[in-house]
């Protein structure tokens, strides 16, 4: 149930409610810069193999190309807002800066907060959700100004608020092998290669990568190639050359691949924002 809509060519936020528990985790990647904040119920988030048991009143800062998705573990009421939005809604010159928590590394590390309700970070949302009703000559600059404010308090709690790490040492495996894949996307991958490099069998590997992330190594390569590939063609490029760019051999795997994780053939123009 959607309770709160925003949407906007830079900017979408959507407050919702749902009631129903899902199999596994909807794993998916985009374009758009997220952040996450879950108010109450019972789920849990992964991001790039990470597993994330949310507490009440927390956020998950998610980067562009990031594989993640939620799963709701009970029929709990699961209420929380997801906000999403393009790094030029932002002034030039704070860019950069403001956008630093999301670009950890690894993309797992420091990008989880716990809040206390709303003594610190949901006021700001509110303020957010708010701006819709303002004027439509001004709504535009009031949301700028209200996401900078967010992102400004998200900056000076990465240290007083960011979670405790997990040294598990499968974990540390699978975020090695993540690493790895995010660091040589474009290039050749082969599940012999990755063996041989990790120290362990493919069928161990695939095993231990999908438990963590909810996909496959090539489903995850798959989905990173078509995003980046996306993300090219909204730039200008050709379908082809973007193929080509991200890895793709031939253009018909390409296809292929690009029908399936998106539903629709290759186009230049923007596809909607998929949301967490």
């Amino acid at each position: 149930m959607q309770l709160i809509n925003i949407h906007t060519d830079a900017l979408i936020l959507h407050h919702a409610v749902d009631q129903q528990m899902t199999d596994q985790h909807a794993i998916h990647c985009h374009n758009f810069y997220e952040i996450f904040y879950f108010i109450s119920g019972d789920v849990s988030y992964l991001v790039e193999g990470k597993r994330y048991v949310l507490e009440p009143h927390s956020l998950l800062l998610i980067a562009p190309h990031v594989f993640h998705g939620v799963r709701i573990e009970s029929d709990l009421p699961y209420e929380r807002i997801s906000l999403h939005f393009v790094p030029g809604f932002l002034p030039p010159e704070n860019q950069s800066l403001l956008l630093s928590p999301f670009h950890a590394d690894p993309p797992t590390t420091g990008i989880y907060y716990t809040d206390n309700g709303d003594q610190m970070m949901y006021p700001f949302f509110k303020q957010l959700m708010a701006a819709r009703l303002a004027d439509e000559s001004i709504r535009d600059l009031s949301l700028r100004v209200r996401l900078e404010a967010l992102l400004s308090q998200v900056l000076m709690s990465r240290y007083s608020l960011a979670g405790p790490t997990d040294h598990d040492t499968t974990t540390r495996t699978v975020a090695r092998v993540i690493q790895y894949l995010n660091d040589h996307i474009t290039e050749s991958i082969t599940l012999d290669h990755l063996s041989d490099k990790f120290f362990v069998s493919k069928h161990h590997l695939n095993k231990i990568f999908r438990t963590a992330t909810g996909s496959t190594v090539w489903n995850y390569v798959i989905h990173k190639r078509i995003v980046m590939a996306q993300n090219l063609m909204m730039q200008g490029q050709s379908a082809t050359s973007a193929a080509s760019a991200v890895g793709f051999q031939d253009y018909s795997s390409f296809y292929r691949s690009y029908k399936k994780v998106l539903g629709h053939a290759p186009s230049v123009k923007q596809a909607p924002i998929l949301l967490g």
